[in-house]
């Protein structure tokens, strides 16, 4: 496996930059905010997979992100490119899309019904280093919104 930059993409490798990684993962969750709202007049992304408008809500999406995205360098990644993942994150065979909410906590806390899980495979010939597969979990409202939750690393390839 080839050598691990120092940087990818303007975010720190380093294990011990979780500091970085959260202020990165904040900037990041604005400007997709601000960019869905000025071209498409509303904070969502559309799931090909599902046909439905995931939305992103800073008091959730990116409160949960701050807290788990900032481990560990791929989950930042996935924040930077959280509109693609969103449109292009597909079921993982064999596993259920739809789950039970957790009974306490946030899931709870914010409303959510359901809970959906897809994945996102990020591919490179080139960089070793660029083979991972990222998890996005949805939160689904009891008015059948779906609501960006978390999106983390789960597995290098």
């Amino acid at each position: 496996m080839e050598n691990l930059p120092e940087y990818i993409e303007g975010i720190p490798t380093n294990t011990k930059a979780s500091r970085e990684r959260r202020e990165i993962i904040k900037r990041e969750y604005i400007r997709l905010i601000e960019h869905l709202q000025n071209s498409r007049n509303k904070k969502a992304v559309f799931n090909e997979c599902l046909q439905a408008e995931v939305f992103i809500i800073m008091r959730e999406s990116e409160k949960k992100a701050s807290n788990s995205a900032a481990f560990n360098w791929q989950s930042t990644w996935a924040v930077k490119h959280l509109e693609t993942i969103i449109r292009e994150a597909t079921p993982q065979k064999g596993e259920p899309i739809y789950t039970l909410p957790k009974a306490t906590g946030k899931q709870k806390e914010f409303g959510y019904v359901n809970i959906a899980t897809l994945y996102y495979e990020c591919r490179s010939n080139d960089r070793d280093y660029m083979n991972f597969r990222i998890k996005l979990v949805l939160g689904i409202k009891s008015e059948r919104r779906h609501v960006q939750y978390s999106v983390n690393k789960v597995e290098v390839t």
